[in-house]
C-alpha cells in the first residue's frame, strides 16, 4: 500500500465534480436523462437540495450520457439573480459560442445593446447560426440554479418574462433541449413543472448505498482502507448524502495522515466528528441561511426532539410540534407548512420526525440549540409590528387599559409567538380582572423563560386567589396557592393563605356533616322542634367562623357549603334556579341551553317552542307535557328530549348536571348523532330513578366549530358550579382548543368523538380509539391487501388529520411505500396532477386523512380517480363516515375502507342498535332520517358510552373531583355500552378494537370477518 503522507487527500469537499473517475453513483439519473433524450423529450427537469450535488451531475452528463447526436452546454444561472433577460441571453450566448469553440468570424454573438433592443435577436439569429453549424446535432443546455432569477419576489416579473421566454424558444427551436435544475423552494418546482406542462423530473437525493460505499472507499483505494463497521458508522453519519460523505472521509484523511494509520475503524469515525462539523460549516451556513425563520425553528425542535428520544432510549421522537407547543409556541400555520416543506425537501424523514443526515442533526444540537432558535420567531412579521408598537407611548399617556389590551392582541394576531408582548399583556388583563387570560399568557411567558416570568406567574395567582376568596369560591382558590407553592414551594405568603382556607374548608365540613345528621326526610319536616334544633345547632357552628362569610349570595332557606348552595331544610324539594346568563363577548350565553332555548333553528317544532317558553318562565311541569308533544312530534330529534328530561329533574328538583359541547351552528348532523347517544344515556338514567332520586340534567352548548368560540365555551361552563363534567368536543381542534381550560379547573371530560393523539390530561378521557390504534388498523389492512405504495391526502393544520397521518405512517413500516404526503387544504393543489403523478409512480391506493371540513375535497379527489378511470384503491379514516360520503361520493366511492370506532351491524353492536333504533323511530323501524342520514352512528354509540361513564361515576354528593376519580376506576361490561367493556387506562384512553367498513352499494357494510359472530 502507497504510503499516505505521499498522497494528496483525494475527498472533495464543496467543488464540482468535473473529472468522471471522481464522480461515483448517480447511474440511475443519468438513464433517466439519456433515454428521454432518445424519445426527443424536449425538456427535463432536475430538482434537489442544497449541497446534494446538482451541479456536478450537470458536469458529468456531456462525459456520461453517450448520444452523438447531441452536443452539450453548461449554463450556471447563480449569478444572475438580479440580471435582466437580456443580460442573461447575452452571457449564454457567449458560453455557448466559448463552449462549442464556435469561430467568432463565422458566427455573430449579439450586442448586449442589440439584445436590449430586440430580445428575438438570439432566437431569430444567434441560434439559427449555431444550428447551422451543429449540423444534425442537437444543442443540449444544462441550466444550473435554474430557479435562481426567481429567487427575489421583486424581480418576479422578470423571472416571468425568463421562463416564458423559454418555453417560446421550444415551440420555436426544434433542436434545443433544456435540463434544468432545481434547488430552492418547492413552490418553484411546482411552478415550472406547470408552465412546461408538466414535463419529466426526477429528484436527486441522496446516494443510494452502493454509490456511498464507492465514495467512501475508492477515492483512497491503495492509501487507506476501512473496515465495514467504519463504512456503517459513516453512513449512519452522512445517511449517503455526497457532501457530507465526503466531509467525513476528508476528515478520516486527515486524521489518518498525521497518525500514520491505513486502515479506518469505527473509534477512528466518532474521533473526527466534531471536525467534520466544523469544515462542513461553511457549507451547512449556507444551506441554513436559505431557510425561513419558521423551517429553522421546525429543524432545531426535531433535533431536539431527537435528542431528548436518544437520551430516554426511546424509537420514535415527539412530535416537533407537540414540543414546541409544550415550549409556549403556538403552532402556527407558518410552522406547520415548515415541517412539511422539509419533509418534501429531504431534510427530515417521512416522519418528519426526525433529520434525515445525522450529521446535520449534530450540528443544530450545537450551533443552533432549541431554545436559541424558538427566540427568533418573535422576529416574524416585525415591521408590522413596529407600525403598531409606535403608538404604544401615547395610548399609555390616554390610560385607557381596553386600549391596551386591544393594542397588544394585534401584535399577537399578526405573530401569536411574539414573546415579549405576553407578559405586558398578562398584566393589563390582570388588571382588568381577567384572570383567565391574565394567567394563561403568565403560563406561556413563564415556560419560555421561567427565570424572568416567574415572579409575575405567582403574583398573578395569589391575586387571582385572593379574588376567588373574596368571591367564596375557597376549592378554587386552594387550587391557586398549591399552583404557587408547585413552583415556589418556600413561598410563605402562599403557605398563609393556603392554610386559612384548609382552616375554614375544615369548618364548612363540620357544619356540613351537622346539617347532614339532623337532615331529617321531607315527609317528615313537619317536626317543627326537629327543624328548629337542627337550625340551631347549624348557627351554633357558625358562630364560631369569622374568616369568612358562610351565608352569602344563596336563596332563603339554602346556605353556602364547599362554595354552592344547599338546603338546610324544607318540606319540598328546591328547584335549581336557571343561571343569570352574564355578559361574555359573543354573547357566549345564547350558545348554551338546558331547554331556555333551540340550538337547532332550522327543525320546526311548535310543541317545542311553547315547552322552552314554559321552561324559561321556570314552569316545568307545563314544560314536560310540551316537551313530550314535542318528542312526540319528531321522535328523531334529540334536543327535545333531553330538554324533556331537563323539565322533568327540574321539576323533581336537585339535579345532576353534565354538558355536551357540538357544533350546533354548522354540523347539524354530527351534532345530532351525539345527541342521541347523550339523550339514550339520560333517558335511561331517569326513568330509572336517577341517583337517590336526583334526576340527570344535561346541558347542551355550541361551538360552532370554532377554536375561540370553542374556549369561550368551555369558560362560561367550568364556572357554572353545577356541572360536573364535559362531554365534548366534536372535533379534536375543538377540544385541543377547550381543554387547557378543562385542566386548569380540574373538571373531567370524557370525549367521543376526539381521536388525535395531542389529546392528553389528568382530567382527559375517551370513549373513541385514538388514532394510534385506529391508523395501525388501517395500516394493518393496507399491508394485508398487499397495497406497496400509497399516498396520503391530510390538513397538517388539523390535530385529528395530522395525527391520524403520522400514526399511519409510522405503522405501514417501510417509508418508501409513501409516495408522497399532500396538503389537502393547499388552495393550489391540482388533484388530477397529483393522482395521475402517482399513477406514474406505481401508487396503488389513496389515503383520504381529511378533517371533516375538508371532507369535500376528499370527495373530490375520489370523483377525480373515478372519472379519469385511475383504478386508485380509497382508504380513510372515521372522518368519512357521514352523510356528506353517502350523498356526495356515489359510485366515486365504492370499495371506499374506512376505519369506526363502532358499527351498527357488528355482533357486539346489535343490542345497543335495536334499542337505539325503537328510540328513535316511531314504530322501531328504519335506520335514516327522511334526508337519508343514520340516525344511529358511531358518533351516537360512543357518546352513549361517555355519559355512561359520567352516570357510573356519580356517588352521593357528587363533585368533580371525586368523578374525577370514580372514571379511573370504572369497569362497565358489554351490557352497560354500546357494545363493548368500558374501562380507562391510565391515560385515559379506552382498550377496544376500532372496525373496518366498506362502501357497497350505496350503503356501508362490515368487513369480514371483523362482523361474523
Amino acid at each position: 500500500m502507497t504510503n499516505i503522507n505521499t498522497r494528496k487527500n483525494p475527498y472533495i469537499i464543496g467543488k464540482q465534480i468535473d473529472a468522471p473517475e471522481k464522480f461515483f453513483g448517480r447511474e440511475d439519473l443519468l438513464l433517466f436523462i439519456k433515454d428521454n433524450l432518445e424519445e426527443n423529450i424536449k425538456f427535463l427537469l432536475l430538482h434537489g437540495q442544497r449541497r446534494i450535488g446538482k451541479s456536478s451531475l450537470l458536469r458529468q452528463i456531456p462525459h456520461q450520457v453517450t448520444c452523438q447526436e447531441f452536443v452539450f452546454v453548461f449554463f450556471d444561472l447563480q449569478g444572475h439573480s438580479h440580471s435582466s433577460l437580456s443580460d442573461i441571453l447575452y452571457n449564454l450566448a457567449e458560453t455557448i459560442a466559448e463552449d462549442l469553440e464556435l469561430d467568432s468570424n463565422l458566427i455573430t454573438i449579439p450586442s448586449h445593446e442589440e439584445l436590449t433592443n430586440n430580445i428575438n435577436i438570439f432566437s431569430n439569429h444567434f441560434l439559427p447560426q449555431v444550428f447551422q453549424k451543429l449540423g444534425e446535432k442537437n444543442l443540449v443546455l444544462l441550466l444550473d440554479e435554474f430557479d435562481v432569477v426567481r429567487s427575489d419576489d421583486e424581480i418576479l416579473n422578470m423571472a416571468n418574462s425568463f421562463f416564458r421566454y423559454l418555453q417560446s424558444l421550444l415551440k420555436q427551436q426544434t433542436k434545443l433541449v433544456f435540463i434544468p435544475v432545481v434547488g430552492r423552494a418547492n413552490d418553484d418546482f411546482q411552478y415550472l413543472s406547470q408552465l412546461f406542462n408538466s414535463p419529466p423530473y426526477q429528484e436527486i437525493g441522496l446516494l443510494n448505498e452502493i454509490s456511498a460505499r464507492r465514495l467512501i472507499t475508492r477515492p483512497a483505494q491503495g492509501l487507506l482502507e476501512y473496515n465495514e463497521d467504519a463504512i456503517k458508522a459513516i453512513l449512519k453519519l452522512s445517511a449517503g448524502h455526497p457532501y457530507f460523505t465526503q466531509v467525513i472521509c476528508f476528515n478520516l484523511f486527515i486524521q489518518a495522515t498525521i497518525e500514520e494509520k491505513s486502515t479506518v475503524t469505527p473509534s477512528d469515525v466518532q474521533d473526527i466528528v466534531d471536525k467534520a462539523i466544523e469544515s462542513a460549516t461553511g457549507g451547512l451556513t449556507w444551506f441554513w441561511d436559505g431557510l425561513s425563520i419558521s423551517e429553522k425553528v421546525v429543524f432545531s425542535a426535531v433535533a431536539e426532539a431527537q435528542k431528548i428520544a436518544i437520551g430516554q432510549n426511546k424509537q420514535f421522537p415527539e412530535d416537533p410540534l407537540t414540543l414546541l407547543n409544550r415550549s409556549a409556541v403556538i403552532p402556527t400555520h407558518l410552522l406547520t407548512q415548515a415541517a412539511q416543506k422539509l419533509a418534501k425537501q429531504g431534510y427530515l424523514d417521512d416522519t418528519e420526525r426526525r433529520v434525515k443526515v445525522e450529521l446535520v442533526r449534530r450540528w443544530l444540537v450545537k450551533y443552533h440549540p432549541f431554545e436559541q432558535e424558538i427566540t427568533e420567531l418573535e422576529k416574524i412579521a416585525i415591521e408590522e409590528i413596529n407600525v403598531i408598537l409606535a403608538n404604544e407611548t401615547e395610548l399609555y399617556r390616554r390610560g385607557n387599559n381596553q386600549d391596551l389590551i386591544d393594542h397588544y392582541e394585534k401584535i399577537l394576531q399578526l405573530n401569536p409567538n411574539h414573546f415579549s408582548t405576553l407578559p405586558v399583556l398578562a398584566k393589563k388583563y390582570l388588571e382588568a380582572k381577567n384572570f383567565d387570560q391574565a394567567l394563561e399568557l403568565y403560563q406561556r411567558a413563564y415556560q419560555l423563560d421561567s427565570t424572568r416570568n416567574k415572579e409575575g406567574l405567582l403574583l398573578a395567582l395569589e391575586i387571582y386567589g385572593k379574588h376567588l376568596i373574596g368571591e367564596q369560591e375557597l376549592i378554587k382558590a386552594k387550587v391557586q396557592f398549591e399552583r404557587v407553592l408547585e413552583i415556589a414551594p418556600d413561598r410563605e405568603s402562599a403557605k398563609r393563605e393556603l392554610s386559612k382556607i384548609e382552616t375554614e374548608l375544615e369548618k364548612q365540613q363540620l357544619i356540613s356533616i351537622e346539617v347532614e345528621k339532623r337532615s331529617v326526610k321531607p315527609h317528615r319536616l313537619n317536626n317543627q322542634p326537629v327543624l328548629l334544633a337542627t337550625i340551631t345547632a347549624v348557627i351554633a357552628l357558625v358562630s364560631g367562623i369569622g374568616i369568612y362569610q358562610i351565608f352569602t349570595s344563596c336563596s332563603g332557606g339554602q346556605q353556602k357549603v364547599n362554595g354552592s348552595c344547599v338546603p338546610i331544610s324544607t318540606p319540598t324539594p328546591i328547584p335549581i334556579p336557571t343561571p343569570t346568563p352574564t355578559s361574555s363577548p359573543g354573547n357566549i350565553e345564547s350558545k348554551i341551553s338546558r331547554g331556555e332555548r333551540t340550538l337547532f333553528f332550522s327543525i320546526t317544532n311548535p310543541e317545542r317552542d311553547r315547552g322552552i317558553d314554559a321552561f324559561q318562565k321556570s314552569n316545568y311541569s307545563q314544560a314536560v307535557e310540551l316537551f313530550q308533544k314535542a318528542v312526540e312530534r319528531d321522535r328523531k330529534d334529540p334536543e327535545v328530549r333531553i330538554y324533556h328530561n331537563n323539565a322533568k329533574s327540574r321539576e323533581t328538583g336537585n339535579p345532576l348536571t353534565l354538558a355536551v359541547v357540538v357544533p350546533a351552528d354548522n354540523a347539524k348532523s354530527i351534532s345530532q348523532q351525539i345527541l342521541r347517544g347523550v339523550a339514550q344515556a339520560q333517558e335511561q338514567f331517569n326513568t330509572e330513578g336517577g341517583l337517590n332520586g336526583r334526576l340527570l340534567e344535561i346541558v347542551i352548548a355550541n361551538d360552532g366549530n370554532n377554536p375561540d368560540q370553542a374556549k369561550q365555551i368551555a369558560r362560561q361552563l367550568v364556572k357554572d358550579e353545577s356541572v360536573l363534567g364535559i362531554i365534548g368536543h366534536s372535533s379534536s381542534k375543538m377540544t385541543q382548543a377547550a381543554l387547557p381550560v378543562y385542566k386548569r379547573e380540574g373538571i373531567p371530560i370524557v370525549s367521543s368523538t376526539s381521536t388525535a393523539n395531542t389529546l392528553d390530561g389528568n382530567v382527559f378521557f375517551r370513549t373513541a380509539p385514538p388514532d394510534e390504534t385506529s391508523a395501525q388498523t388501517l395500516a394493518e389492512y393496507a399491508q394485508r391487501v398487499a397495497l406497496k405504495k400509497v399516498v396520503i391526502f391530510y390538513n397538517p393544520n388539523d390535530p385529528y388529520s395530522n395525527s391520524f397521518r403520522e400514526e399511519f405512517s409510522k405503522n405501514f413500516k417501510d417509508k418508501e411505500r409513501i409516495f408522497r404526503k399532500v396538503d389537502l387544504t393547499d388552495e393550489k393543489l391540482n388533484i388530477e396532477q397529483e393522482l395521475k403523478d402517482s399513477v406514474s409512480q406505481q401508487v396503488q391506493a389513496v389515503m383520504l386523512f381529511s378533517d371533516v371540513d375538508h371532507t369535500s375535497v376528499a370527495l373530490e379527489i375520489a370523483k377525480v380517480n373515478a372519472n379519469n378511470k385511475l383504478g386508485l384503491k380509497l382508504l380513510g379514516g372515521e372522518s368519512l363516515y357521514n352523510q356528506k360520503t353517502l350523498q356526495d361520493g356515489g359510485n366515486a366511492v365504492e370499495g371506499l375502507v374506512i376505519v369506526v370506532p363502532w358499527f351498527r351491524k357488528a355482533p357486539q353492536s346489535k343490542n345497543f342498535a335495536s334499542e337505539a333504533k325503537q328510540l328513535w323511530s316511531k314504530d322501531g323501524t328504519g335506520d335514516r332520517t327522511e334526508d337519508g342520514t343514520e340516525k344511529i352512528t358511531w358518533r351516537t354509540a360512543t357518546s352513549f358510552d361517555a355519559t355512561q361513564a359520567f352516570i357510573k361515576s356519580l356517588r352521593s354528593n357528587p363533585s368533580r373531583a371525586t368523578i374525577l376519580q370514580e372514571l379511573r376506576k370504572i369497569n362497565l361490561s358489554a351490557k352497560q355500552t354500546s357494545g363493548d367493556v368500558l374501562k380507562f387506562n391510565h391515560e385515559g384512553e379506552r382498550q377496544n378494537k376500532p372496525i373496518l367498513v366498506t362502501f357497497v352499494k350505496g350503503q356501508f357494510s362490515c368487513l369480514q370477518p371483523q362482523c361474523s359472530p
